[in-house]
This record gives C-alpha cells, sequence and structure tokens, in this order.
C-alpha cells in the first residue's frame, strides 16, 4: 500500500512547467507506482528526456507572426471597402472588425476594417491591398515565435505524461488519505497543462493567420491633382468653384422671394405718395418760372 509519506515526496518533487522538471517528476511517479523500479528508473528518465527533445529537433519550419497595415486615398471610399472585401475573400480570410464614419456628401468618407489572412497568402494580400487605390502609407511588421511553440510543444507533452502517470498512482492508492493529496495534485496539474493549451491555441492562432489593418479615407479637393494633369485639376477646381457659388445664390434667392410681397406692399404707399407730391408742386410752381413781361418808358 502506497504510504502518505511518499504522497508527500510526490508534492515535493511537482512542478511539471519545464521540460527537465517533468522528467524528474515523472521518474517519481513510477517509483510511486512500482517500488521494484528503483534502479531502472533513472534509464527511463534518459529515454524521456530524448522523446522531449524530439519535438525540437522535428520542428523544421518556422513559426512567424505576420502583421500589416495599409492606407488608401480614394474618391469613393463605398467602392474602395468593396473591394477590399473581395480581397480578402479572394484569399479565405475574413473580415474581423469594420468602421464606416458618413460624410454629408455622397457615400461615407471613412471606413476602417481589419482583416484575418492566412499567412502564406500574407505578401500576395499585401500587395494586391496597396494597388486598390492610391497608397499612402503601408508597412509590416514580423515576429519569430518558432522557439516559443516549440517549448509550449515540449511543456504540454510532459503535462500530458505527468498527468496520465499521476492517475495510475490514483488508481493504486488505497488510503483516502493518499486518494486526497493524489488528487489535489493531479487538479492542480491538469490546471497547468490547460493552461498550456490555450497559449499553444493562441500561438497558432496567431502564426497561421496574419492581421491587416486597411484604412481608406475619401481624395481631399487637390486628392487627385497627382494622377491628373494640370490644366483638368484647374477646370475641375474652377467648376466646383462655380458649382459652390451657383448652390449659394439659389440659397440667397430662396430666402428673398416669400418675403418679395410684404417688401412690394410696405414700398407702394410710399411710392403714390411721392407721386402724389409730385403732381400738386407742378402746377404751383408754374407761374413762377414763366417769362417776365418787359416794360415800356411810361407816358407822360
Amino acid at each position: 500500500m502506497i504510504s502518505i509519506v511518499s504522497i508527500f515526496a510526490l508534492g515535493a518533487c511537482g512542478g511539471s512547467d519545464g521540460s527537465g522538471g517533468s522528467s524528474a517528476d515523472s521518474g517519481s511517479v513510477e517509483s510511486l507506482a512500482d517500488s521494484s523500479a528503483g534502479k531502472a528508473a533513472a534509464p527511463e528518465m534518459a529515454a524521456e528526456d530524448a522523446d522531449a527533445a524530439a519535438p525540437k529537433q522535428a520542428v523544421t519550419k518556422a513559426s512567424i507572426i505576420s502583421t500589416g497595415s495599409v492606407a488608401l486615398s480614394a474618391k469613393d471610399v463605398g467602392k474602395t471597402r468593396t473591394q477590399v472585401q473581395s480581397i480578402s475573400d479572394r484569399y479565405a480570410g475574413q473580415v474581423t472588425e469594420q468602421e464606416t464614419s458618413d460624410s454629408d456628401d455622397d457615400g461615407p468618407g471613412y471606413a476602417r476594417m481589419v482583416l484575418r489572412i492566412p499567412s502564406k497568402s500574407f505578401d500576395d494580400a499585401m500587395a494586391d491591398l496597396e494597388d486598390t487605390a492610391t497608397l499612402v502609407d503601408s508597412s509590416t511588421t514580423t515576429t519569430d515565435v518558432t522557439t516559443e511553440v516549440v517549448d509550449t510543444e515540449v511543456r504540454v507533452k510532459n503535462a500530458r505524461t505527468s498527468i496520465e502517470r499521476i492517475r495510475t498512482l490514483l488508481s493504486r492508492a488505497e488510503a483516502i488519505g493518499d486518494v486526497i493529496a493524489i488528487e489535489s495534485e493531479l487538479a492542480r496539474r491538469e490546471a497547468d497543462l490547460n493552461s498550456l493549451l490555450a497559449q499553444q491555441a493562441a500561438l497558432e492562432n496567431q502564426t497561421s493567420l496574419s492581421t491587416i489593418t486597411v484604412n481608406i479615407d475619401r481624395s481631399g479637393p487637390g486628392g487627385s491633382s497627382d494622377d491628373d494633369p494640370g490644366f483638368l485639376a484647374g477646370l475641375s477646381a474652377g467648376w466646383d468653384a462655380l458649382g459652390d457659388s451657383a448652390r449659394v445664390l439659389a440659397v440667397a434667392l430662396g430666402a428673398i422671394i416669400p418675403w418679395t410681397p410684404v417688401i412690394l406692399l410696405l414700398l407702394a404707399p410710399l411710392w403714390l405718395l411721392s407721386r402724389r407730391r409730385r403732381q400738386t408742386a407742378g402746377p404751383m410752381a408754374g407761374p413762377m418760372t414763366g417769362p417776365v413781361p418787359a416794360t415800356g418808358p411810361a407816358e407822360e
């Protein structure tokens, strides 16, 4: 029967986070499970160390996390946004975030999209996105996490091996104290394994799918001057100014026309009074303005 002292010895040599600690712990579990294998534990530990080192030698493909950012300028933001969606679909990607800002004019004035593209198509997708509209800025970042991926794989493997041996030990325990102590140790190591599995899943997601952020702004009044000749750009600006002036004049006329009848009603009495005064002043001024008759010499 397994003694409680052996269980405490098992807890003292716990630590399945590292590959070396896990090998020592595996040897302790093996010695508790089978007391006749004391001298045979050393060769078995050496074999476990060789197995733990095997994944490091087998992994030859680099694990890279790639991220990119593309800033575009376009006259039609909505059309460019649709083209970006088409590029994402072409490479079996997905749009995880999307933000659109509407303007007072026709269509949206700004759009932001976050794409998740398979890492093998990262470079091709970046090139296609840069050609979608006028390129303002583009940047990429790569991070090599090969060592972290390999280390996590080894720790997961050793943690699973350790848990299986503790379960074997639990099946052989008879004293209630031994069962409680082994179950507590088993729960702790299962929690450590779940944490390692979460880290492994996060790394797998980051290395298998690349993140590309696309920002699309509407071109300003002079945004297309680099593409158009100088005469056409000036002509376009002149037409825009004429259109703006016409709109301002139309607004002014629209505001004045409703007041026209009121203004006429107010001015009509003044006009009639002024005309009557001119007609009255005309006859009175006639004798005074006529020629003065000549007078001859007085008769004696």
